[in-house]
Order: structure tokens, then sequence, then C-alpha cells
């Protein structure tokens, strides 16, 4: 199974606007609709056998290129 990326959303230029749900994103497109932590969207990515899972450690910094920017979490 490819990576999977836990991401916030919406998009915000704003350090200080709040996150409304988590999606999981795969290949560049989200997929398994919207969740309302980000552990029950590892939860379920883990579930389904994405290895590995990348969970965003700075929330409004969403640049996958940067490993930094990502935690892996041991499903």
């Amino acid at each position: 199974m490819p990576a999977a990326f836990i991401e916030h959303r919406p998009y915000s230029s704003s350090e200080y606007a709040s996150t409304s749900y988590f999606v999981i994103v795969v290949n560049g497109e989200e997929v398994h609709g919207t969740f309302s932590t980000q552990h029950s969207a590892k939860q379920y990515a883990c579930d389904r056998g994405y290895r590995p899972v990348h969970v965003a450690r700075v929330r409004h910094l969403q640049d996958r290129a940067q490993p930094a920017h990502w935690r892996v979490d041991p499903c």
C-alpha cells in the first residue's frame, strides 16, 4: 500500500485559523472522507493497510516534500 498523509482542512494562511476536519491524502488525492480528529484519520488509514502513515507536526505547513513537517505513526 502507498503512504498516507493526515492533513488538516481547510487550508489557511493564518496560523491562528481553526481546523474543521482532517483528511487522508494518498498519491496527492484526498481519499476516504473526513474525520474530526487526527487520531481517527490515522486509525482509519492504519486499519486499511496504508504504510507508512504520516501525521502533520505543524498544522499550517502542509509541504509533503519537507520530512521535518511529518512524523511517522507506528500503526
